[in-house]
């Protein structure tokens, strides 16, 4: 919810455990039970749907099948489905950013990065 204009919607009958969204676009959202669970899977097991391109979508799948993964349900989807046991909260924060990035209007994304990069520039101290 740090990036701008992200929002948490609560749910509605297609996402009814709530999804996150930058401009009503879908960045993530829970997935599992029948659709988006691996066979594997645990009880009480947690996973998340995240956007990705094309590209990334692949090297994830390759990287890892156990922490990154599709179901039959999510094959033709536009992302993974994460294993949340097996990922950090550096690497999903990294993952969640680049889904902002994949889907936040061009415009929002060179603000962000504007401000990002104001934040962490040094300047000199006077003399």
């Amino acid at each position: 919810m740090r990036l701008p204009e992200t929002e948490f919607d609560p749910g509605r009958p297609v996402f009814p455990t709530g999804v996150v969204r930058v401009r009503g676009k879908v960045i993530a959202y829970p997935a599992g039970g029948d659709r988006g669970s691996p066979p594997d899977a645990k009880p009480g097991e947690e996973f998340v749907f995240i956007e990705a391109p094309p590209a990334e979508r692949e090297a994830l799948l390759h990287e890892d099948p156990v922490r990154f993964f599709v179901t039959a349900h999510y094959a033709g989807a536009p992302g993974v489905i994460v294993r949340l046991s097996t990922v950090d909260a550096d690497q999903l924060a990294e993952l969640l950013v680049d889904a902002w990035r994949t889907v936040a209007p061009k415009r929002l994304v060179k603000a962000y990065d504007q401000s990002r990069s104001e934040m962490t520039t040094v300047r000199p101290k006077s003399q």
